[in-house]
Parts: C-alpha cells; sequence; structure tokens
C-alpha cells in the first residue's frame, strides 16, 4: 500500500463510519447462538456408529397384533401392585388382602385367600414363594403351589415400597427408614440398616450387593449379607425410579427431573441428562441404549456411555409404569388410558396397539410377559386380569397409518448444548 493509500486508510479508522462498522460487527456475532459454540464441543458425544440401522426412522418392522386370550373378575376392590409369576401361575393381589392364583394360558383359579387385612402393594417372590408386606407392618410367606402360610414377620413399620427377593433375602423398607434384609426361607431378620432418609424405590439386585434409594436424595449401595453401606451417592432431589445395574454402571432418575449415570465401584458420577418431567417407571437398558419412560408422556433414548440423547418418542399420556420387553417389542401402557402400545426395538416405532372395551376403565398395572401372553390388570373399583396374545405380520411398503418415532436429532448429531446431558470426567 503507497503512503497516501496508508494515511487515507487510518483516517477512515478514526472516522465516525468506521466506528458504525465496528458496531454492526460487534452486533452480529452478538446473535450468533452460545448453542452453536457449544455443539463444536460435544458433537462427539454420539457417532453415527450409536445408530443401529432398525434406529432409522424409515425403517419397518413387523405389525405387532394383539389378541385377547382371557379375562379374569374376581376382586371386589382394585388391584395392590403389579402381577407376578410364581410356580407357573400368575399371581395377582387386591388392595383388601386378596390373593389370587391364575392359570397363565387359560385364566383359571389355581387357589385363592384371604389375608384379612389391606395391603400397600403387590407380591415378590423367588419362583417358589410368594412375600407380601401388609399395610399394618406384616411380612407374609406364601407357598406358590398352593398359598398355604409359611411364615409371617413383624415390621418395625409400615412398609413404603414393594419387598424385592435378592438372593435368598426379602429385602423391605419401610416408613422409619429401616432397610430390612429376611432370610426368605425361615423369616428371620438377618441384618437391619438405617437409611439416611426414607427408601424411595424398591430394593434392586446388583453384584454382591443391594441399591436403593432415599427421598432424602440418596443412591445406596449395600452389601447383600450385611447390608453394610459401601456405595453413596448423593443427588440432592429424591431418587424416584428404581436404580438399574449393568456392567459396571448404575442408572437412575431424580424428582429434579435428571438421568444419573454413576460408576458402581466408585459411586462417581460419569454423566447427568434432563427429561421433561419426573420418571418414576424402571430405566430399561438394551444394547447401547437406554430407555427412559417420563411423565411428559415422552420415552427417552440415550446413549447409556455418555448420556446423549438420541430420540425421544411422544405417547400421549403420562408414563408411569414399567415397561416391559417381549420379542424385541417395549409394551407401554400409558397411565389413565384403556390401551397398551407395542413399539419395535431399539428405534422406537410404533407398530401395535390394543384398546380396553371396557368404558370408564384403564389399566392400572404395569405389564408381564408370561408363557408367550402380557397380562395386566385394570378395573378402578374391582380388580381385573387381561391376558394378550402377541403375534408379527410383516409390515407392507407404503403402510398406511404408520407412525414414526419424533427425534429430537439426527443420527450422529448432537441436539443444542447436548439436550442438557452433562459428562463427568
Amino acid at each position: 500500500m503507497s503512503a497516501t493509500g496508508a494515511s487515507r486508510f487510518n483516517r477512515w479508522l478514526t472516522s465516525r463510519a468506521a466506528r458504525a462498522a465496528c458496531l454492526v460487527l460487534v452486533g452480529i456475532a452478538a446473535t450468533i447462538p452460545v448453542w452453536a459454540v457449544r455443539r463444536q464441543k460435544t458433537v462427539f458425544m454420539s457417532q453415527p456408529a450409536d445408530w443401529a440401522p432398525e434406529m432409522d426412522e424409515d425403517h419397518k418392522p413387523p405389525s405387532l397384533v394383539f389378541q385377547s386370550a382371557w379375562t379374569w373378575s374376581g376382586f371386589k376392590a382394585p388391584l395392590a401392585g403389579d402381577p407376578v409369576v410364581c410356580a407357573g401361575s400368575i399371581v395377582a393381589t387386591s388392595r383388601d388382602g386378596e390373593v389370587a392364583a391364575l392359570d397363565p394360558i387359560k385364566g383359571e383359579v389355581s387357589w385363592r385367600i384371604s389375608l384379612e387385612e389391606p395391603l400397600g402393594s403387590g407380591a415378590a417372590t423367588d419362583g417358589t414363594l410368594l412375600f407380601l408386606a401388609s399395610a399394618r407392618g406384616r411380612l407374609r410367606a406364601l407357598r406358590g403351589r398352593d398359598g398355604v402360610p409359611v411364615w409371617t414377620a413383624d415390621l418395625p413399620d409400615a412398609p413404603v415400597v414393594a419387598p424385592r427377593v435378592i438372593g435368598a433375602r426379602v429385602l423391605v423398607g419401610t416408613a422409619d427408614g429401616t432397610l430390612l434384609s429376611i432370610e426368605a426361607e425361615t423369616g428371620r431378620i438377618a441384618a437391619t440398616r438405617l437409611l439416611p432418609g426414607r427408601p424411595s424405590t424398591p430394593a434392586e439386585p446388583a453384584p454382591g450387593s443391594v441399591l436403593v434409594g432415599t427421598d432424602h436424595g440418596a443412591l445406596l449401595g449395600l452389601e447383600e449379607s450385611s447390608l453394610a453401606i459401601h456405595l453413596r451417592h448423593d443427588t440432592g432431589a429424591a431418587i424416584t425410579s428404581p436404580p438399574v445395574f449393568d456392567g459396571a454402571r448404575v442408572w437412575f432418575a431424580a424428582a429434579d427431573r435428571t438421568i444419573h449415570c454413576v460408576r458402581f465401584k466408585s459411586g462417581r458420577e460419569r454423566w447427568v441428562a434432563r427429561t421433561g418431567a419426573i420418571c418414576t417407571a424402571r430405566p430399561i437398558v438394551r444394547g447401547p441404549y437406554l430407555y427412559v419412560l417420563s411423565y411428559d408422556n415422552d420415552i427417552y433414548v440415550f446413549n447409556k456411555r455418555n448420556g446423549h440423547q438420541l430420540t425421544r418418542v411422544r405417547m400421549g399420556h403420562r408414563l408411569d409404569a414399567d415397561a416391559v420387553v417381549a420379542r424385541d417389542h417395549l409394551l407401554v401402557v400409558p397411565s389413565t388410558e384403556a390401551s397398551i402400545v407395542g413399539l419395535a426395538l431399539p428405534g422406537l416405532q410404533k407398530v401395535g396397539r390394543f384398546d380396553l372395551q371396557a368404558p370408564g376403565e384403564w389399566f392400572t398395572t404395569s405389564p408381564l410377559w408370561v408363557a408367550d401372553r402380557v397380562a395386566l390388570g385394570y378395573g378402578r373399583n374391582e380388580g381385573r386380569v387381561l391376558a394378550l396374545m402377541l403375534s408379527e405380520q410383516a409390515a407392507p411398503a407404503g403402510r398406511a397409518g404408520e407412525t414414526k418415532p419424533e427425534r429430537t436429532s439426527p443420527p450422529g448429531s448432537a441436539e443444542p448444548g447436548a439436550e442438557g446431558s452433562t459428562p463427568s470426567p
């Protein structure tokens, strides 16, 4: 540049026009969204290899057909908790203490008894014995094949979560914050542990351990035999979903609408992701994916390693009951809706639906997969059980009425801000 040109340029830099141009450039820079910068930092979290071909929204899995097998109506009160399978029978319980064992193929009653005291939750089972916790603080064991009482144990307070069988013990949490480990065969209390808060989830199994969440926001890992605490992770919000162990990690939901992944051995947090509402249903780990059902009517699918949200499917009603996996399908029962919906795994394409033909009623339990049938309870005033058979039909090209999952991001890309996912170092 010549001396004359340089002089003119210097004079222009000090002019009003130059200052105005600088302000315009600064304004343009300020309009660049922060997420555009963050996206460059988080896009590495999920790569196209994280997606199976079946996750593509154009994939057309076979249709799922539901057909009624049988219906049983026998309780005068609503069902208490979910049905379970014990000694080859479907066992259902009512809130007023009735217990009935049903043949899964025909729906016939194998045996039926009354405990003559109310039940606050469903039964637990080790496959041979049934364990029922009454609202009055009593744990009973019944023989699964005929309902004969085996033993009774008194609890220090009323149970606040359903009992669970882990190994040779029955684990039950009570309102005073106590977790009890009771020998399944004898009813002897083998160990107790006062927790930091009331149990907010049933006990769940992990290698040599039991996992439980509290309403004070603590995820605890306790030794299976002694209930000594070896893991504690505090979230600051009540634990709302059962913790699920898979490999070396544990996944669970908290009341502040977060999903957590922590390392089982150290309790260190691996990542945190957010949903639109709280989640109370059990998370499902399948392959590289974590499926989470939420009160905001959505099923979220996360990369289980890093918490990146891969997709989301809207169901139309709140999701608070556990889902079940059957024949590579996820069976979901939306709350207060008289229907069960089948979604193909892993992509959650909606492939089937069954509507309950009972005006004013809806399903009240989680689905139970047994003997190639799905059983579930319904009835707001009187407890009933319905069993459905499943079959598949090939999906024709361009199937009419096909519903694709609502995606929040295309495969291989990250949402702005990685959908609230915060990986830990």
